[in-house]
Parts: C-alpha cells; structure tokens; sequence
C-alpha cells in the first residue's frame, strides 16, 4: 500500500475528540490508513486528563492570551444544558464538585491530592451520552472565527489525552515528528458549529478556502502548516446565512 498519500484524521468535532480514517480526493481506496479499535472520547481518570494540562501549559505560546477549559456535548453534538448535571473528582479520598458554566464547560483544576489518589471525573450520565473536547479561545476573535494558534493548541491537549488509543507502532511514529499535530500525514478535521456553505483562512492580504467535508459541517485545519501564523483566522460562511440571504440578493 502506497502511503505518502495516505492521511490520518485527528477529528476534534463538536462531539468530542476521535481517531478517524480520512482519504484525500485525489487518493483511492488503497491509499487509506485506518486507526481502528478506538473508542468514542469519554470521561477519563484524572492522571490521563491532567496530560491536557501539561500539553496546555507547554505549547501555550500558540495563544499566550488564552484559558484552558473543557466542554461537554451530547453524543450528537449538540450543546448540554448543564441543568442537572454534576461533576466531580472522585477517588478514595478525593471528592471535589466541578463547576459547570452555563454553557457545560468547565475547568479542570491541579490537584496533586486527585492525581495520587488516582480520582476519576465523574459525571452524573452515562458515559455513552457525553461527550467532551479541549475549548482554546483568545480575547477578541469575532463569534464566526476560529483563531488558528488556538485551534492548534487543543490539537495538542486532544492528543496528549488521546495517544494512547492509537497503536503502538503508530503512535511511535508520531512521536518520532512530535505528535499527531505534526506528522506529515495528519489532517485535523474541526467540525463547525452549523452546516457549512465555505471556511476561509485569512491572514493579511492572503487568503484561502479550506476543504470541507463531504457534508459540509467538518473542514480540515491546516494545524502543520508553516505558511500561516498563529494570528490567521478561520471565518465560517454557514449555508444557512448564505440561504437566507439569497432572496434579499434576488429581489434588489
């Protein structure tokens, strides 16, 4: 099997972070190389989610203005009301509640005392019904637009909570270019808050559209690419602003 064509997809969509298989159009069926045996992201022990705090500590310079916090989302991807839900670190001697915010994110705090005590965070709903994911945001990006410094650092906590659901002759590959974030055949799927019509990355004068998924609600980050900074910005155009528009555009 040839595999310089060959593309693994780090998927952080609204649902939660997972390994996926993806081809590029121009490769054929052949070409694909799949991570198989990996489970929907659910919950995990302290030890395995506080790797996500380390990951954000250490490559915060990709948004230095920026707080970490995870959110939580149905199995479909939709947003939680956090009305009754509850969350805590739990262990044998460690009970401590978690906030949840309005909008069913929360922090995830240091505790030496939950990592030796090896807690769990716990939720109040069956694993298979939520779901979580990293949120990066900086200061001052509109409420259409992704900034790409932030989107490449939640790649890097997806991946420091996630490698180890991978192989392990994959995932020493990975490490041998640092992480899945950075390897050569690695596309971040970003799945949008609505269907999409177009993404367009901006950076001064340059722009680009990115690849959207076949249907429309996923397009590919370009998290490795060296030709854009930190600062560019991934704009949304949702069909269905676009489909709205359309009759305002037809009877000027």
């Amino acid at each position: 099997m040839t595999s310089q064509r060959a593309v693994v997809a780090l998927v952080l969509v609204l649902s939660g972070p997972a390994w996926a298989q993806v081809t590029p159009p121009e490769a054929s069926m052949e070409t694909k190389v799949e991570v198989s045996g990996v489970k929907d992201p659910e919950l995990r022990p302290y030890r395995i989610m506080s790797r996500g705090l380390d990951a954000f500590d250490k490559h915060h310079g990709l948004a230095p203005s920026a707080s970490l916090r995870f959110e939580l989302k149905n199995q479909d991807g939709t947003t939680q009301s956090p009305d009754g839900l509850a969350l805590r670190l739990s262990g044998d001697t460690v009970d401590l509640p978690l906030t949840l915010d309005s909008d069913a994110t929360f922090i995830l705090p240091r505790s030496q005392e939950a990592f030796d005590d090896n807690a769990d965070l716990v939720l109040n709903r069956k694993k298979s019904r939520m779901r979580w994911r990293p949120r990066v945001r900086s200061p001052g990006v509109p409420d259409n637009a992704r900034r790409l410094g932030d989107m490449r650092l939640e790649c890097e906590v997806a991946w420091a909570v996630m490698k180890d659901e991978i192989g392990i002759v994959m995932r020493s590959a990975m490490a041998v270019v640092g992480g899945m974030c950075h390897a050569p055949m690695t596309a971040l799927y970003y799945r949008a808050p609505k269907r999409l019509e177009a993404v367009r990355l901006t950076s001064g004068e340059r722009s680009r559209l990115l690849t959207l998924s076949e249907d429309h609600h996923s397009f590919i980050v370009p998290v490795r690419s060296k030709e854009w900074d930190n600062d560019s910005l991934i704009t949304y155009e949702f069909a269905a602003d676009v489909q709205q528009a359309a009759p305002l555009q037809a009877a000027q």
